[in-house]
């Protein structure tokens, strides 16, 4: 293999994205990656087709979705040269560290979160200064400022709330963390539609190092069309756009965004028996001797269990229930991660879970 030779040596040492799971059936009860449990309505998804039918498919889309952004500005009040639009956030996170990490870049990370921050921060070849969590999995606010201020970074990210513990920051330890460094904040608010405390996106008129990072993919229920945006101070915006690759965003999939922000009676029902549910799992696994479960401001939890995770895992799984084992992240031996479904769902994990235990 004498390829191996041409590939950078941060990329060979790293392993390539993995999930348990099981194919898509009508069986399967599946919990493991927070998606939104109810899909889009026929007569929606049948309106949204005849729109694309209509478009010319020999024709690339937007450069940058404006359309779309358009639409996001006026629903989030924002100036559009505030927000960048691409194909998922999982894009976007990689336009941000390309924009700003190289070789001995030193990236300050809270820990456990999202592992992606650290894989792209390892094959640009810069530097995880890991802040580890408090022993109950909140965030350790001080330690992340005063690593801030001991390694003075050029990048802090902040995924709050945060995937998997479900902890978040409030927004004034954020202002907290910024007046405590001259770095940019990167805030990954993937799940902020499901938290009870409120967005960081306020602070963004004050701080023109702030980036505050969504996604359609939760509680929109576009996880398979892939939507996500940034939102910075204008100048910033004009810098992350320059790495930024361009025609990413699919005129079908900008199109299903749009019409998803003026349908937010439906998102907005949804989200409430999304957390409704998410509290009765929460005490529910609260009432079985044998688990700790840590509340959330996500749609999902995690809980620690006695005996091997791993088994459990596997238990679950011979029943058509898939959840996530997450044992392996720091601090979270023999944990695992449930997101809110159904009603239905909830249940059947519940019980198989009690079977197990």
């Amino acid at each position: 293999m004498t390829f191996l030779r041409h590939i950078k040596q941060s990329v060979r040492q790293l392993e390539a994205y993995s999930v348990r799971s099981k194919p898509l059936s009508l069986e399967l009860i599946k919990l493991n990656q927070n998606e939104n449990p109810f899909d889009l309505p026929d007569d929606l998804k049948r309106e949204l087709v005849e729109e694309f039918v209509r478009q010319p498919w020999n024709r690339y889309p937007d450069v940058f979705p404006s359309r779309l952004i358009e639409a996001l500005s006026i629903d989030i009040g924002v100036p559009m040269e505030s927000i960048i639009a691409a194909n998922g956030s999982n894009e976007l996170m990689y336009t941000v560290l390309m924009a700003i990490v190289s070789k001995g870049t030193k990236v300050l990370i809270p820990s456990p979160t999202f592992f992606l921050y650290e894989k792209i921060v390892a094959v640009l070849e810069g530097n995880v200064v890991a802040v580890s969590a408090n022993i109950d999995l909140t965030f350790d606010v001080d330690g992340i400022i005063a690593a801030a201020v001991r390694e003075r970074p050029a990048l802090i990210i902040l995924n709050s709330p945060n995937s998997p513990t479900g902890q978040m920051l409030v927004s004034a330890d954020v202002e907290r963390i910024i007046n405590s460094t001259d770095a940019i904040v990167l805030v990954d608010e993937a799940y902020i539609e499901f938290a009870d405390l409120p967005s960081v996106l306020p602070l963004m008129q004050k701080y023109d190092r702030l980036i505050v990072l969504r996604t359609f993919s939760k509680a929109f229920s576009l996880a398979g069309l892939r939507i996500g945006y940034v939102m910075a101070q204008p100048a910033l915006c004009a810098e992350l756009l320059k790495p930024k690759i361009p025609f990413t965003v699919n005129n079908f999939s900008a199109a299903a965004a749009i019409t998803l922000l003026h349908k937010k009676d439906l998102i907005l029902d949804r989200i409430r028996y999304i957390k409704t549910q998410k509290e009765i799992l929460f005490n529910a696994l609260s009432a079985i001797n044998g688990i700790k479960s840590f509340s959330s401001q996500t749609n999902f939890l995690i809980f620690h269990v006695k005996n091997n995770a791993a088994k459990l895992f596997e238990s679950l799984l011979s029943e058509n229930i898939l959840i996530r084992d997450v044992s392996s992240y720091p601090m979270l031996e023999n944990t695992l991660r449930v997101n809110a479904g159904t009603e239905t769902e909830n249940q059947k994990f519940l019980a198989s879970l009690k079977k197990y235990v």
